[in-house]
């Protein structure tokens, strides 16, 4: 599979947050998350369905694939990452840090998240 875009790993994002509770996932909720349209939301879950990522039957519940769940905890995992670090290190408060570190990993490569997280170990 290819890198995910910014849009994917968004889209990932949410539908990741929406069903750790063990939530029904459906496509109304991730636009809603996300802060877009229905219609631009149905787009991204034909995307994320022809690549691998999610499994959603029509005007059904998503679920995320195998692939899908890897790809999906290894944004929160950084989200964590950097949210430690904009709380602990930066001082920024909880809820701050939360949105941001999503913001942040988001757009950051790999690279630059493997840096947060060899500069966190060694503190």
């Amino acid at each position: 599979m290819n890198e995910l875009t910014y849009s994917q790993k968004k889209y990932l994002f949410a539908i990741y947050r929406i069903g750790q509770n063990g939530e029904e996932i459906k496509s109304s909720e991730v636009a809603k998350f996300v802060g877009v349209s229905k219609a631009s939301t149905a787009s991204m879950m034909v995307k994320l369905c022809e690549s691998g990522y999610i499994m959603k039957e029509h005007y059904g519940q998503i679920r995320l694939t195998e692939s899908g769940v890897k790809e999906a905890n290894s944004i929160f995992t950084s989200c964590t990452i950097i949210r430690n670090f904009l709380e602990k290190i930066l001082g920024l408060d909880e809820k701050t840090a939360d949105e941001d570190s999503v913001k942040i990993v988001i757009n950051a490569s790999e690279k630059t998240i493997n840096h947060f997280a060899g500069y966190l170990m060694k503190r």
